[in-house]
């Protein structure tokens, strides 16, 4: 009766640590881990060219300025180069496909960039400590750096976070996420209010050809919440992005056509339910 009364509990605690032991751990869906970048206080939102030989990528490392700023590395020589100005913020880089130019988003244009740059160093310097977040900052702009001639080209012109962009594989459009839609009517009380708290919020998907000047970007997504960091498909004929719910929390990955249709919940059980397969979303 004894041996009964214990061999449920060890069944099941048997059960637990294999359980545990079966779980995957990131060995073994990584490998050969090479850390690529050691200055600076932080870097991120690295991608690379078509051809693997370069990676865009955004750091804060310039003494004057503690914003991120956008940066080349070659990953043969491994050499780095700073690809913006200098000046400003900067975000989420991306290299043209076919021509090898260099698209991000950047506030270099912000007459308070100085200001700007100088508060937070002096703040900073204080000792104090600012709790990480996104700003969102809506004076965020598209731009493309020519590997050419090194000249800027501004693609958006629009008061709003236009940012988080990305090439069509054969680098004829540009997908981006912007919260232009805030700025552009009148909001409600409530609305306003959600502004100041997390302008997030009101970012949705828009597409644009790649040689525009922000004058007819097309919207996409026309949904309560955020709609962010959108991508291409291999074969350039769909568009997966992130959305998060109205309050922030949850987030499901999605893709859609190009056009806005065909949407498909990819990470939500719900969606597979009632889709049954990736077919029915085309």
């Amino acid at each position: 009766m004894q041996f009964r009364r214990w061999t449920p509990l060890f069944v099941l605690a048997a059960a637990v640590v294999a359980s545990a032991q079966a779980q995957p751990s990131e060995r073994d869906f990584l490998s050969r881990i090479r850390r690529l970048t050691i200055e600076g206080r932080r870097s991120g939102e690295g991608y690379w060219s078509r051809d693997g030989k370069q990676l865009a990528f955004q750091s804060e490392r310039e003494p004057g300025n503690p914003f991120y700023q956008i940066y080349l590395m070659d990953m043969e020589t491994g050499n780095t180069t700073r690809v913006s100005p200098g000046i400003g913020k900067t975000t989420c880089a991306f290299i043209n496909p076919a021509t090898g130019d260099v698209l991000f988003a950047s506030t270099q244009h912000d007459p308070r960039s100085k200001q700007l740059q100088d508060e937070e160093l002096k703040f900073r310097a204080s000792g104090q400590e600012r709790r990480y977040s996104w700003d969102y900052d809506p004076e965020m702009e598209l731009f493309v750096r020519s590997t050419q001639t090194g000249t800027y080209r501004r693609l958006t012109n629009k008061r709003g976070y236009d940012a988080e962009a990305s090439y069509s594989p054969d680098g004829q459009w540009i997908v981006f996420s912007s919260t232009r839609d805030a700025y552009d009517r009148d909001l409600s009380a409530a609305e306003r209010k959600q502004l100041d708290t997390d302008p997030s919020y009101f970012g949705e998907i828009y597409i644009m050809r790649a040689d525009a000047d922000g004058s007819g970007p097309k919207r996409l997504t026309n949904v309560r919440g955020y709609d962010g960091g959108p991508f291409f498909s291999p074969d350039g004929t769909r568009i997966v992005w992130r959305r998060f719910d109205e309050a922030g929390l949850l987030a499901d990955v999605y893709t859609m056509n190009l056009d806005g249709t065909g949407l498909f919940d990819v990470t939500s059980s719900a969606s597979w339910e009632s889709n049954n397969d990736w077919g029915s979303a085309r």
